[in-house]
């Protein structure tokens, strides 16, 4: 009886161990994948920003060519 109770408590902790070690990886998985997320979006928010100014560049030069004519 006793050897059964022991074996009992050896595979609980095994497969809780093991579920432990599933989480932690999903969790690692999700956080490396929302961090590589917020890398593109500022990327892509950079890009988009670069490409306002040149706009905005773009419109003052006409502006002036305008206002010199």
């Amino acid at each position: 009886m006793l050897m059964f109770k022991i074996t009992l408590f050896i595979s609980a902790l095994l497969l809780s161990l093991s579920f432990t070690a599933c989480t932690s990886k999903a969790q690692t998985d999700v956080t490396n994948s929302n961090s590589q997320d917020v890398s593109n979006l500022l990327r892509t928010l950079i890009q988009k920003e670069k490409e306002i100014n040149d706009l905005n560049q773009k419109l003052e030069n006409c502006k002036n060519s305008k206002v010199k004519s």
